[in-house]
């Protein structure tokens, strides 16, 4: 709504649109019926055109495109945090569910946070009539929280940040008991990190990482049914790998990513952001919180059969193969005449990795990598900012996963070049779907023709 005429029209159209749909309010009415319209925010000013707005709790700004808690919510974040001293051993039930539903819902638009619950979930498992236990597990997920609280005035919530479109990069990653893998396939919006500006800055990214021996003997086998390490937790450290490895060589601030795996049971802790134990999913998937909040990327992950899989599958495994020959492989798999670079995770990320799969907390310092500075290319390199559609979005269907089939079909390689992966950019000059037009009539009216037929064959049966 640009120009003073214009929005007092939409204002006006709104509020007609309104009265179509609620019936206004009669003298026959009862008297606990009220306008569908209230009158006391009209006079707070509610209806009034701004380019920052209290919305459900929230502060949106539509000029910075920024989302904010407000100053009592920050105070009651801070109020929550500052009640429950490091040397606290127990809490009453009733009062920590309050907690975590304070905290779960100041956490939707605090990026990464919805990763750092699982800690505090599992002392719900272990409580003891009416009291709750305060482990360390929980405590460290605290100073997470006091963490972010802290890095809340320094930045703030960028609405791209929470908004999942379409993806910008899609990979595909895979873990084994030998180490893991996987590839990128980045579109051409995203700016290169750490090469210089060619031909070749935006090919397929390939990465990999063997397991230390250390990390392989933990894992339960056959032979070693005592283990504390399952097949499971290792495709999860692959998928934060996985996510790393496109941070550190593509500038994916405020961009959406896709990230595929084979592997149901890490799908779905990644989709959910936490795991009611202590085992290390939880300390894998506060790092995948972590993570997120520091490269600011909105993650999306997805299922690929194993069989349509092969490429993160020969990096997870082919670990006899030096360098080039892998890329060489890679190329004979793909068969897109597209080359690979092939790229080197840092030594600081591999070794959070690796004690979470131990249940060692790491340091959050640790795990902040920067990432070399991106190089601008092409006009989509001037400017970081994404421009929003001025049309708002209609929710999309909510349509049930269906069975998943392992089928040749599934690994089409045409659809990977960075030319046809549709950009993240590019989602946001057309809404989610159309909406068909509605009918004036909310009911379908009922003809004279038919009540009469009803009539006439009602009086025939008595």
């Amino acid at each position: 709504a640009q120009g003073q005429q214009n929005r007092r029209r939409v204002r006006k159209q709104l509020l007609h649109a309104i009265d179509k749909v609620f019936r206004p309010k009669q003298d026959s009415d009862s008297i606990h019926r009220r306008e569908p319209v209230s009158l006391k925010k009209l006079k707070k000013g509610d209806c009034s055109w701004h380019t920052t707005k209290l919305v459900l709790g929230w502060i949106l700004n539509t000029k910075t495109l920024t989302v904010e808690l407000p100053s009592h919510r920050q105070e009651r974040l801070n109020e929550i945090l500052s009640s429950i001293n490091s040397s606290q051993k127990r809490i009453s039930t009733k009062k920590w569910h309050k907690i975590l539903g304070e905290l779960r819902s100041m956490a939707l638009a605090l990026p990464g946070a919805r990763n750092m619950f699982s800690h505090m979930q599992e002392a719900l498992t272990t409580q003891k009539g009416k009291r709750v236990s305060l482990k360390k597990g929980v405590h460290d997920s605290l100073e997470d929280f006091r963490w972010m609280f802290r890095d809340i005035a320094n930045r703030p919530t960028r609405m791209a940040e929470i908004v999942p479109l379409l993806p910008s990069a899609i990979g595909y990653h895979d873990a084994s008991l030998d180490g893991a893998g996987g590839v990128w396939f980045p579109h051409t919006t995203l700016n290169p990190r750490g090469v210089s500006q060619s031909s070749s800055s935006h090919q397929p990214i390939a990465w990999r990482y063997a397991w230390p021996d250390h990390i392989k003997k933990e894992l339960v086998t056959e032979h070693n049914p005592n283990g504390t390490i399952t097949n499971s937790d290792l495709e999860l450290a692959g998928g934060l790998l996985h996510l790393e490895a496109l941070a550190q060589h593509f500038d994916i601030r405020e961009r959406t990513v896709i990230s595929n795996t084979d592997n149901l049971a890490s799908l779905y802790w990644q989709r959910k952001g936490s795991s009611t134990t202590n085992s290390p999913p939880a300390h894998l998937l506060r790092l995948f919180g972590i993570h997120q909040r520091f490269h600011r990327y909105v993650p999306r992950h997805d299922y690929i059969p194993g069989k349509s899989n092969p490429l993160a599958d020969a990096m997870s495994r082919l670990f006899d193969f030096s360098d080039q020959q892998m890329l060489s492989h890679l190329t004979s798999l793909f068969q897109q005449n597209t080359s690979f670079r092939l790229v080197n995770l840092p030594s600081k990320t591999l070794s959070c990795v690796t004690s979470a799969l131990q249940r060692k907390r790491s340091d959050v310092a640790s795990l902040l990598v920067e990432p070399p500075v991106p190089i601008l290319t092409g006009s989509n390199g001037s400017s970081s900012q994404l421009n929003w559609a001025s049309t708002p979005f209609s929710k999309p269907s909510r349509i049930k996963y269906l069975s998943y089939k392992s089928s040749s079909t599934e690994f089409v390689p045409e659809r990977l070049r960075p030319t046809e992966i549709q950009s993240g950019l590019d989602r946001l000059k057309i809404t989610y779907g159309q909406l068909p037009r509605r009918s004036c009539c909310w009911v379908k009216p009922i003809h004279a023709s038919t009540s009469s037929t009803r009539k006439t064959s009602a009086s025939h049966a008595c």
